[in-house]
């Protein structure tokens, strides 16, 4: 099992400077809002693939604008000490962010892919199913990156040929071959993104067809015209075709500013697989269950592709959810085998967790004694 030994922090978001070695692998963070309960989980979150759970930009995360920043962690891992950490060092345009792997600085990020996973929650995903598409894509990515960390990559090339494409469109737009070049980075790059989405996807939910506790088995459906074609053609035939697509829609992407064919205008629905009741229409409480349901399925999937179960960061989990589906995840997590921190305003929700899990209290960035 993953489990966190000690989480170092400097200069990170409220924290000036944090030493903190948790005395057992299921831990309950309480205190008022505002000390540090979700910035504690953020950390732990930005040692794995992608942009942690907030998705911040990285000049944000340092303490009242700090430009320097550090995250040091170690883990038990399959009985070997693991010692991830990051960061940012330099200032203005020497800027530039770090990682440490066992105590020797990495040349990029693609050295941690395969150290740690980690699944999360967290009270803005309350809105996945009330706002725009593009929050439902980057939970979807996250869900994609816990398994296949070089999804990462491929985000972020599509996505920077894209910006250029966009670009050019506007600046440049007799320079066809250019363009070509871009379209053509765009096809490769993106039909890498659907099919790792496709992949995620058909995954998922053979593990959320099973009820978990109180929590019913989900339906997810993957809405996305290039994952279609790949469900018909293969990889190399799909490449072809978007970019086909993206060469006969120049004219209307330069007036339109952007776009208007590719896998950042995916998205996914997510359903109640026995009653079919969809997110989109649920209630508050209702989409919490079936969000619920499918990060812990997802925790199985990870367990199952990796080896070994992710960390589970749970902020303010039990915020929606009815008296009944309270009891079966603090049931859940009782039993999980890896690192689960849970956040909470108050204790008292949590207490038949008490016999098996450290309770620790917040204010100001700092652990009361």
């Amino acid at each position: 099992m993953a489990q966190l030994l000690k989480l170092t922090l400097s200069d990170f978001r409220n924290y000036e400077r944090l030493v903190w070695s948790p005395d057992a692998s299921l831990v309950v963070i309480t205190g008022e809002n505002g000390s540090g309960k979700t910035n504690l989980l953020e950390s732990l979150s930005l040692l794995t693939p992608g942009r942690g759970l907030r998705g911040a930009p990285l000049a944000q995360l340092g303490r009242n604008s700090a430009t320097s920043w550090g995250i040091s962690a170690r883990f038990s891992l399959h009985d070997d000490a693991l010692e991830l950490g990051t960061g940012m060092a330099g200032t203005g345009e020497a800027a530039r962010r770090v990682y440490l792997l066992n105590g020797q600085q990495v040349r990029n990020r693609d050295a941690l892919e395969d150290t740690l996973s980690a699944v999360w929650i967290t009270p803005q995903m309350d809105r996945l199913f009330s706002e725009g598409a593009s929050g439902r894509r980057r939970f979807l990515d996250r869900l994609v990156m816990a398994v296949t960390p070089h999804h990462a990559r491929e985000l972020l090339a599509y996505d920077r040929a894209m910006t250029q494409r966009n670009r050019l469109l506007q600046t440049r737009f007799s320079e066809a071959s250019w363009l070509s070049g871009l379209e053509a980075s765009m096809a490769r790059h993106g039909v890498a993104v659907a099919a790792g989405r496709r992949e995620m996807v058909q995954q998922l939910c053979l593990f959320a067809r099973s009820s978990l506790g109180a929590f019913p088995g989900v339906d997810v459906t993957l809405l996305c015209e290039v994952a279609d074609q790949l469900h018909h053609a293969p990889a190399l035939t799909v490449e072809d075709w978007l970019r086909d697509q993206l060469a006969a829609n120049r004219q209307q992407d330069r007036e339109r500013g952007r776009a208007t064919a590719g896998v950042h205008r995916s998205d996914f629905k997510l359903s109640d697989l026995q009653s079919g009741l969809s997110a989109a229409t649920a209630s508050t409480g209702q989409q919490k269950t079936l969000l619920m349901g499918t990060v812990l399925a997802h925790a199985r999937l990870v367990e199952d592709y990796r080896g070994t179960p992710p960390v589970l960061l749970l902020d303010e989990p039990l915020v929606h959810l009815d008296h009944k589906r309270r009891a079966s995840l603090l049931e859940i997590v009782r039993d999980f085998r890896a690192s689960v921190i849970l956040t909470g305003t108050d204790e008292a929700p949590f207490q038949d967790l008490r016999a098996q899990a450290q309770f620790a209290t917040l204010k100001q960035g700092e652990f009361l004694a």
